[in-house]
Parts: structure tokens; C-alpha cells; sequence
């Protein structure tokens, strides 16, 4: 067998094992995936639309060494507090026994439901974002006067204040503060206090961090702490069905 022959063997066999081990790997990484997007969907009791994606390359064969590595996660109309969120979390580290070295999320929070949980004299004004703010538009106070809010956002673990900052009436942008010095706006600044929106009980080591104004609504940012990122942390045991036991 001459030289070039072997060479050719060996690019083959390298090219066939290649081909082997990818496939094994995307066979595990697949059913990975899926026992992840239901163990999610039954903890998400309610959620639509859950997929789970593996992030680290041979993510299937790590698994079956026990390691994942990173798991990408997202669901839609989650249900908390009140509110129905699109989900999307990343775990980093993630075991095959469920624990996480680290994690975070976000949840959007669409206008229209936002609008609804503003309340108050601030309640009938529609909310949205200009690019960088979040907005308000419609009347306040009894003037009739159509206006625009912008609003500056701050966040607690469990609540983000909305506080409008400014307002554009009649041409003129102004500060609310300013606005409540002018003769016969005092009402309307008086309709712009800050309002203060609690999103409820979080699991343990789950933290809101920061919330800001995108084009499909109020993304809420969140922290895990990996001290809580343990399988079975709400003491809800789950089939493989996806139905809660």
C-alpha cells in the first residue's frame, strides 16, 4: 500500500468517526434538550411555547458525563404576580442532576398589560418606548390635555417605580417640576407621581436587578444566585410527563 493510499485511509476514517461522534452527540444533545423543556414547562405550570437549547459545544456527550455545560431557556405567557411574561433564562454550569454554577433572565412584560397595572390617574395613559424611554401618552387630571410622559425607571428586588420625569404638552417639553409651577398645571403635575409596581413573591435566589423600555415591552432583568439554583428548589416534584406530582 503506497503512501498517498494510506493518507487517504486515514482522512477516512478521521472524516467517518468525525461524522460518528457529532451525530451521537446531537442524538444526546437532543433528548438533553427535551427532558430540560419539560422538567421547565411542568416548574412553569401554564407557560406556552418552553425550549431549552444547549449552548456549550459537545454538549451531548458532556451529558453524558453529567455536565451540560449552558442551557439557554424560554417560554411564553407565564403567569407572576399578576402579569403574563415571555421568559428567557441562561444557566451556566448546569449539572445533569440540575444544579447551576450561575444563571440570569429577563421577563417582558407586554404595554398593554403594563397599562393596566399602572392604575391611578396614570391608568388610562398608554405606555410604550420611545428607543431609550419608557413613555406615556394620553390625558391626566381633569385638563383634558393631551400629553407625553417621559419616565425615569428604578428597580428594588421586588418592584420598579416609575417615576415621569418630564412631560411634552402643547409643543413644549418641561420637567414635571416645572410644569407644576406654571399657572393652571398643577394638576396635571399632580397626576404624575410616581407609581410603584409590585411584581410579587420571586422564588428563593431569584433578584430583580434593573428593568428597562424595549419595543415589545418592560424587560425586567433578574439575578439567580447560584446558592438556589438546586433541582427540585420549590419542592415540586415533576413526571416525566410534565404534569406536577
Amino acid at each position: 500500500m503506497n503512501k498517498r493510499r494510506r493518507l487517504y485511509l486515514a482522512a477516512g476514517c478521521v472524516a467517518a468517526l468525525t461524522l460518528m461522534v457529532a451525530g451521537t452527540d446531537l442524538l444526546v444533545e437532543r433528548k438533553a434538550e427535551e427532558k430540560i423543556a419539560e422538567a421547565v414547562e411542568c416548574r412553569l405550570n401554564g407557560a406556552s411555547d418552553v425550549h431549552a437549547e444547549l449552548g456549550s459545544a459537545f454538549a451531548g456527550l458532556r451529558a453524558v458525563a453529567g455536565t451540560v455545560g449552558t442551557v439557554h431557556i424560554s417560554a411564553g405567557h407565564v403567569r407572576h404576580g399578576g402579569f403574563d411574561v415571555a421568559l428567557a433564562a441562561n444557566l451556566y454550569g448546569v449539572s445533569t442532576g440540575g444544579d447551576a454554577a450561575s444563571g440570569s433572565a429577563t421577563a417582558t412584560v407586554g404595554y398593554a398589560d403594563l397599562g393596566k397595572r399602572l392604575g391611578g390617574a396614570q391608568g388610562g395613559m398608554t405606555p410604550a418606548s420611545d428607543g431609550t424611554h419608557l413613555v406615556l401618552t394620553g390625558t391626566v387630571g381633569d385638563s383634558g390635555m393631551p400629553v407625553t410622559v417621559v419616565t425615569d425607571l428604578s428597580t428594588t428586588s421586588h418592584a420598579v417605580t416609575v417615576t415621569p420625569s418630564s412631560v411634552s404638552v402643547l409643543g413644549k417639553q418641561l420637567s414635571v417640576s416645572a410644569l407644576g409651577a406654571l399657572p393652571g398645571a398643577s394638576g396635571i403635575a399632580d397626576g404624575l407621581k410616581p407609581r410603584t409596581i409590585d411584581i410579587g413573591t420571586l422564588p428563593a435566589g431569584v433578584r430583580l436587578t434593573d428593568a428597562r423600555a424595549a419595543a415589545d415591552g418592560l424587560v425586567l432583568r433578574f439575578s439567580l444566585s447560584p446558592d438556589d439554583l438546586q433541582k427540585g428548589e420549590s419542592g415540586t416534584a415533576c413526571t416525566s410527563g410534565g404534569k406536577r406530582a
